[in-house]
């Protein structure tokens, strides 16, 4: 996915202003998808034709009438059979990810609703408890009324949590489901899937899912006592939370908690400028595959 990834995994800048650096991310993913399939694509039928339109019309014909190999060499097939294989990975793999992710959520609110225990009087807010030793916290995004987004505590995670860091922690989980960052990062996930060995494609997974906790973080600290979100961080993150959430759930957790707490009791200054180039780069990184691709094609 070339150097951007790498710059942006390790710019300071991203985590003062980590909405928009998720905006960069989501710009790269996308822009390395469309240019590398399509690049591969045009070079495999350069030898047919200077428009890939073109060449790929000759292909089909070429084929139609009994050449199987559509008039291209063998390195150019080959390529060819790469780019197309590579493509109808991500295609297939994409939708699949989706479809697992959100069986796996609707199978786990079902069950969230069979075998929780009522929210204790006693205690502020409202979710679904589950009796389990392990500090853990987690929200199910959902859709319908029928099917709607759950916030699951664990019963340990109760019993850690005092008042102010329960009320913390749920504007944390409120915000995941309210800005629906279950669909933000699932196509990295699809990536990740699909061409987990590329270059940065782990990297952009971790990163986004780092900064997606950052974005709750803020919302939640605007609404609530950042001291207090930040001493639940400590609670749970050091509580073995591990294997205690479910597949295609958002959790509050371990994931950089050092750098999180450090945000939320001292709060970095943010930067317009940083931020108003970031956006700037994901409309330009949107743009580049129409610019490099569309005259070729």
């Amino acid at each position: 996915m070339g150097p951007i990834p790498a710059w942006l995994d390790n710019a300071a800048w991203a985590t003062r202003e980590p909405r928009a650096a998720l905006i960069l991310w989501q710009a790269i993913g996308l822009t390395a998808g469309i240019t590398v399939l399509g690049a591969a694509g045009a070079m495999a039928l350069a030898p047919l034709d200077e428009s890939p339109l073109v060449a790929a019309t000759v292909f089909v014909r070429n084929v139609a009438e009994g050449d199987l190999t559509g008039g291209l060499g063998i390195g150019h097939l080959i390529l060819f059979a790469l780019a197309f294989a590579m493509s109808l990975r991500l295609a297939v793999v994409l939708p699949v990810t989706v479809w697992r992710t959100m069986q796996a959520r609707y199978r786990h609110r079902h069950l969230v609703g069979l075998v929780s225990s009522p929210w204790p009087a006693a205690r502020p807010g409202h979710g679904h408890v589950l009796d389990h030793p392990v500090a853990a916290v987690y929200c199910l995004p959902g859709r319908v009324a029928a099917d709607a987004p759950r916030i699951v505590f664990t019963s340990g995670a109760l019993a850690t949590l005092d008042d102010e860091e329960l009320a913390a922690v749920l504007e944390h989980e409120n915000a995941h489901l309210t800005e629906r960052h279950d669909l933000v990062a699932m196509p990295f996930f699809a990536w990740v899937s699909a061409f987990g060995w590329f270059p940065g494609v782990r990297r952009s997974r971790a990163a986004v899912g780092t900064l997606l906790e950052l974005v709750a973080d803020d919302r939640a600290a605007n609404a609530c006592d950042p001291a207090a979100l930040a001493s639940a961080l400590v609670r749970i993150g050091t509580a073995g939370q591990g294997g205690a959430t479910p597949a295609g759930a958002l959790a509050i957790d371990g994931t950089g908690v050092l750098l999180r707490v450090r945000r939320l009791l001292h709060p970095p200054p943010r930067s317009p400028r940083w931020r108003i180039t970031a956006y700037a780069m994901a409309v330009g990184l949107v743009c580049l595959p129409a610019v490099v691709l569309l005259p070729v094609w």
